[in-house]
């Protein structure tokens, strides 16, 4: 398995300011994260693309929905965006997109909310599509789900197109991102999960899907397996001296056990010394690299993001 450098992402959400926003930014640059994300809700919460403009305008750092939901918006649309994002930051943008999960938003926005089969296959479709369009050429494309009549996108930035992270938890989600990008995101959720109400559990029992969800990538992918970059987000976060006793209170928490908790990839108990070491050995044992914290947790993971970047 190589060994990749460490890159670290930071997702801000919520609805900050403007001056807000710049001065965490700014501040993230300057502790060494690689990329500024956030992750794509209909919500009161500032809106994906607009928000990472901005976050490419102030600073060097690379930029990337975390992760966008593919039902949400035409892949025509997000494949002219993406450009556009792209040209205007010169080569710093990065697509990160799923397939979008959670019931309520759906049903909140009129979406018709499909078994997960039909999300996936409208998935693949849509990221065939995304890719169809940066080519520079009019595209056209009949499918199930998306029917194109020579659509002309701009030409992003980055040749042959940005790089690519599909997110996803399931075998048909894995089995395709390892042949189709060069980033996956490992996603904590179950099968079943469609609303956050699933997501503590999904946490806790992570660690348990972990090594199945690596074959999946490795069927995909085969001999390219290496090439790509592993990544997982931050979901759970503490800094503590008492990491089994903060455990113990999760595991209660989220119908589990305190070994479930404590091998989850997406769960961070410790001090800043022993989050290093767990981040170095999950970089060891499952070649996971590409770590995005939670913007709220960003003054905790300052030391350990300072003491690991680009190691």
């Amino acid at each position: 398995m190589r060994k990749r450098p460490f890159r670290f992402g930071i997702s801000f959400g919520g609805t900050p300011t403007r001056a807000e926003l710049v001065s965490a930014i700014r501040r993230t640059e300057a502790s060494g994260f690689d990329v500024v994300c956030t992750a794509d809700h209909i919500s009161a919460r500032l809106s994906v693309l607009p928000l990472l403009s901005v976050a490419a305008e102030v600073s060097s750092l690379r930029v990337s929905p975390m992760v966008l939901a593919n039902d949400y918006r035409h892949p025509v649309a997000v494949a002219r965006d993406a450009a556009t994002l792209d040209i205007l930051s010169e080569g710093r943008f990065e697509l990160g997109i799923g397939t979008g999960w959670i019931e309520q938003q759906y049903d909140s926005a009129g979406l018709t909310y499909n078994d997960p089969k039909t999300r996936v296959a409208r998935f693949k479709e849509a990221i065939a599509v995304i890719k169809g369009c940066w080519e520079g050429e009019p595209f056209t494309f009949s499918g199930n789900h998306y029917h194109l009549d020579s659509v002309t996108s701009p030409t992003p930035y980055q040749r042959p197109h940005p790089p690519l992270l599909i997110a996803g938890s399931g075998r048909s989600m894995l089995t395709f991102a390892g042949t189709a990008v060069d980033i996956i995101g490992i996603s904590p959720l179950r099968p079943v999960a469609s609303s956050f109400d699933h997501f503590g559990p999904s946490l806790a029992t992570s660690g348990q899907r972990i090594g199945q969800q690596l074959e999946w990538i490795k069927e995909g992918a085969g001999a390219r397996f290496d090439e790509i970059e592993l990544s997982v987000m931050a979901h759970h976060l503490e800094i503590t001296d008492d990491p089994e006793g903060r455990a113990t209170d999760l595991a209660a928490a989220w119908g589990s056990t305190v070994a479930d908790v404590l091998g989850s990839p997406h769960v961070f108990l410790g001090s800043v010394g022993r989050s290093i070491e767990t981040l170095e050995e999950r970089r060891e044992n499952f070649g996971i690299s590409y770590v995005v914290f939670l913007g709220a947790d960003l003054e905790l993971v300052e030391p350990i993001v300072s003491h690991l970047a680009r190691a």
